[in-house]
């Protein structure tokens, strides 16, 4: 879990945002968790494929151009 203190200093570090609830910390925090499990799961795939148990940056890079929903991190 993603320490909540630490995401509201980031939303705050936004100059756009001005005012945050703590269900909207919560929300972000989570959706985050949702996401790096999700991409390191699909990294992790092409990592097994070359036969190795570590992930490496070419894994989450082949898991960003293979995968549609990752297009905005090209």
């Amino acid at each position: 879990r993603l320490p909540l203190a630490r995401v509201k200093a980031l939303v705050k570090a936004d100059p756009d945002v001005t005012l945050a609830s703590q269900e909207a910390v919560f929300v972000l925090a989570r959706a985050t968790e949702l996401f790096v499990e999700t991409i390191a799961k699909d990294a992790y795939m092409y990592a097994q494929q070359g036969k190795r148990k570590t992930l490496q940056r070419k894994d989450l890079d082949n898991a960003i151009e293979a995968i549609d929903e990752f297009a905005f991190l090209e």
